[in-house]
């Protein structure tokens, strides 16, 4: 009996809306999943490309034989590297390298780039130096007096240098490397007999392979791991891109998010329409001897058979809609694009059921609800279901799916919340049109009287609409603020004239004469900071791994060295969040311990706060400082950077180097030449390719954003059409029945007009409204971007709501509008 009435309904229109509302959310589920999916496993996959490999698993000593044998046989592309520091000699001149012995092709992911001579362009490839040869940097030239071609001394043997490096991986997370890198071929270290007993060796395995080989892979090394032994993905080797892509995430997360809201908000309109107009029919099953239970399982018969078609006809649209998008803006999306994992489909397929199920059945519960006597009676309506549980169970529901999609309870929390306040402010809204209608109802024309006459007539319904308006303007200004904010980052952080040259190792007595070179051809730096490099040894009187956690004590920051400065006044890219910046620089407190500032993510993870005091190792000398400020960094600027800030005077200044990062444009490259002839013991690092690579993948993930940005606009709109359609029936009725009275057009499209205009009206300002809010809370707690209002907003979004509102709204009803009065009833 369920499927007939399915057939009959869906004949007669009946059931249409909410098939339709499902089929196209359970689609935007599974096409925004998808795609996100999708495009950010690919961006994952590019940014590996900065690493050299897929994953990079460091170890102090030689990786195990058993992991190796394992990678290899599940199909893994391997290469295993030695690491380690000694020194290059010819004639009479020599020069510290650190050395990186390859043990087979290299880079797995990317390219190196070996030229002839310093800083031109040379032959992009994917190898290792042939047995006996090495490429080395710049620098290692300019110190031993050499080119390519000539031999220099390594161990025990001569190495002939095969070329110049001019970009390959890992360049941006090792500029702050003293000694400059050498590549050779494995096979040399122990005909060179370099390595002893006692030598500080690090070793590296570059993996590579397909997606699930090597997660597999991972999965299973993990846990054979020791503290020494450091995994690492392409991701996170990559400074320069992590911030970005972490915020691009978060938006392709919020993207899945706001399919699912906007799943909730179609089918629970649709499903209050299906259920009003089987109030009729209820009420003769229950006349001809239908109990309540029969009823019920009728009903929800019918929900299961339309969930069934309807998310499976969604998952096909999705399927097919996002493979389209992806092969036709296929330019403009990451590459390689990954395979399709089946978990978004197979979520979006299971929300669209369980969305429909938890929003519907409130709704086909009070279908059973209705009286026998509503035959007779036309007024009767079913006594109201005590159905907030069942709304709470959506809700806990709905919230699962959420956190199943996003994976981030924190933007499931936010979204929550803000919904939260956002049904608070459509209750002063539904107060406030009363009001408003009592203003104006007293001053407007007739046909503007009788449409908030209409308004008022049925509240509940007008907030219902109301709500449902309002959400999904709040879901589509907050995509279209994130994604501007996130597009405007974005171009700040990379502009035309972003530093592309990093200067390290600059002597003291060198620094003027680098500023003259550099003043000659009108380079500008981003600032000549000093640099030390020590070791954290404690924490408020206590050793280091006594006084943090044990997870603390993991972090890398403990486990090196790092590069600390003192500076007088705030970095470029560095802003004070907590606590002070110093006012009285170089004058310590009482007991003589110097200021100190802490990147605040650091300070997170080791669990320090304002006046805890570190104890550093710095070339034998201990030095204390005690933390007076936090500060968010922009690792993603190419400028100078630094865990760590003392105050001037809290170093010691003989021990330092200088640094500094500028923009040299392609014509001034000799001067490159002049810096390093002058001050051959300066290492220079060009990092134009990789600045290439980071704003290509930049365009990419910006195209990626801006694309997931109009597939959420076009699902809400669709959820506003939704709405139309649910509220269509009411308004033909009335405007017939004024037909019928004798009123003319004009005065029935003016009265319909008034209606949706106020309906856009207060819809777009609960839309403004909620869309600060929730954009106001997502700037401050997961995309890390500074909150600001948008006045003009206030102005175009009540407009603009108004518009389509009036616009769609019209256009579904003026072909019945212009019908004899006769047939519209009939039709309803």
């Amino acid at each position: 009996m369920a499927w007939r009435l399915f057939k009959r309904d869906w004949q007669s229109g009946e059931v249409k809306v909410l098939f339709f509302a499902l089929m196209i959310a359970v689609m935007a589920m599974v096409a925004i999943g998808t795609i996100t999916d999708r495009t950010h496993r690919a961006m994952g996959e590019q940014s590996s490309e900065f690493l050299g490999a897929d994953y990079t698993l460091r170890s102090p000593r030689p990786i195990e034989h058993d992991w190796l044998e394992k990678g290899r046989s599940d199909g893994l592309e391997l290469t295993e590297s030695t690491g380690f520091s000694t020194v290059l000699a010819k004639g009479d001149e020599f020069q510290l390298v650190s050395v990186t012995a390859l043990g087979g092709k290299f880079p797995l992911k990317g390219e190196f780039e070996i030229a002839d001579k310093p800083f031109t362009r040379g032959q992009t490839m994917q190898a290792q130096p042939e047995q006996g040869t090495a490429w080395v940097e710049p620098r290692v030239l300019a110190v031993l007096g050499a080119e390519k071609g000539d031999t220099v001394d390594f161990g025990s043997i001569q190495l002939t240098i095969a070329g110049v490096i001019v970009g390959g991986p890992g360049q941006a997370s090792e500029m702050f490397n003293v000694a400059p890198k050498v590549y050779i071929n494995q096979a040399d270290v122990e005909r060179a007999n370099i390595i002893q007993p006692g030598s500080r060796v690090s070793y590296t395995l570059f993996i590579a392979g397909d997606i699930q080989s090597r997660e597999n892979f991972i999965d299973w090394v993990k846990p054979q791991m020791n503290k020494t032994q450091r995994l690492t993905g392409g991701k996170e080797g990559t400074p320069a891109l992590q911030a970005s892509i972490e915020r691009a995430e978060t938006f392709l997360r919020l993207a899945s998010l706001i399919s699912v809201v906007l799943a909730g908000v179609a089918i629970a309109v649709a499903a209050g329409r299906f259920s009003r107009r089987h109030y009729d029919y209820a009420a003769i099953y229950r006349c001809l001897g239908m109990q309540i239970a029969q009823v019920h399982r009728l009903y929800l018969s019918q929900l299961i058979i339309m969930g069934l078609i309807g998310s499976a006809l969604g998952v096909a649209l999705g399927l097919l809609i996002q493979q389209v998008i992806i092969v036709q803006f296929a330019d403009f999306l990451p590459k390689p694009m990954v395979p399709i994992n089946w978990a978004p489909v197979i979520a979006g397929g299971l929300s669209g059921l369980v969305v429909l199920i938890g929003f519907a059945l409130p709704a086909f519960f009070q279908i059973a609800r209705v009286s026998p006597l509503r035959v007779l009676r036309k007024e009767m309506v079913p006594q109201p279901v005590s159905s907030w549980l069942i709304y709470l169970l959506a809700i806990f529901t709905m919230a699962l799916l959420m956190w199943w999609q996003s994976g981030s309870l924190k933007l499931v929390g936010i979204l929550l919340a803000v919904a939260l306040v956002a049904f608070v402010i459509i209750r002063l809204m539904a107060w406030l049109i009363f009001k408003v209608g009592l203003w104006i109802g007293k001053r407007g024309s007739t046909a503007v009287r009788y449409g908030l006459g209409q308004l008022k007539r049925y509240p509940a319904f007008t907030i219902s609409q109301v709500t449902a308006f309002g959400l999904a303007f709040i879901i589509m200004l907050s995509t279209v603020l994130i994604r501007s904010e996130l597009l405007n980052e974005w171009q700040s952080q990379l502009p035309e004239d972003a530093p592309n040259h990093f200067l390290i190792n600059v002597q003291p007595s060198e620094v003027p004469n680098l500023e003259s070179i550099l003043a000659e051809q009108n380079v500008e730096t981003a600032g000549i900071y000093p640099m030390v490099r020590g070791r954290v040894t404690g924490l408020n009187g206590k050793p280091i791994e006594e006084a943090v956690s044990e997870e603390a004590q993991n972090d890398g920051s403990l486990r090196r060295e790092l590069n600390l400065t003192w500076v007088e006044n705030v970095p470029n890219a560095n802003t004070v969040v907590k606590g002070e910046w110093w006012n009285d620089a170089g004058q310590p407190d009482e007991d003589g311990v110097y200021q100190l500032s802490i990147d605040q993510n650091l300070a997170g993870r080791l669990g320090v706060d304002i006046g805890d005091v570190f104890e550093f190792s710095i070339g034998g000398v201990d030095v204390e400082g005690k933390i007076t400020s936090f500060r968010e960094i922009q690792w993603d600027s190419f400028q100078p950077n630094f865990f760590m800030i003392f105050e001037p005077g809290a170093l010691n200044e003989n021990m330092a180097t200088y640094i500094t990062s500028f923009y040299l444009p392609a014509e001034k490259k000799p001067t490159l030449n002049t810096i390093l002839r002058e001050m051959p013991t300066v290492t220079i690092i060009e990092l134009d390719a990789i600045m290439e690579q980071v704003q290509t993948i930049l365009d990419q993930v910006t195209a990626a954003v801006e694309f997931i940005m109009l597939f959420v606009l076009l699902a809400g709109i669709a959820v506003l059409y939704a709405v139309l359609q649910a509220s269509k029936e009411e308004r033909v009725l009335s405007s017939t029945l004024l037909k019928t009275l004798g009123a003319q057009t004009k005065f029935i499209r003016m009265t319909l007009l008034s209606e949706l205009a106020l309906l856009g009206i207060f819809s777009g300002i609960l839309g403004v409204i909620g869309g600060e809010v929730l954009v106001f809370v997502l700037y401050q707690e997961a995309l890390d971007i500074e909150p600001v209002l948008h006045p003009w907003f206030w102005l175009w979004v009540p407009l603009i709501a108004v518009a389509f509102i009036c616009l769609a709204g019209w256009w579904g009803l003026k072909s019945l509008l212009k019908q004899p009065a006769h047939q519209v009833l009939r039709q309803l």
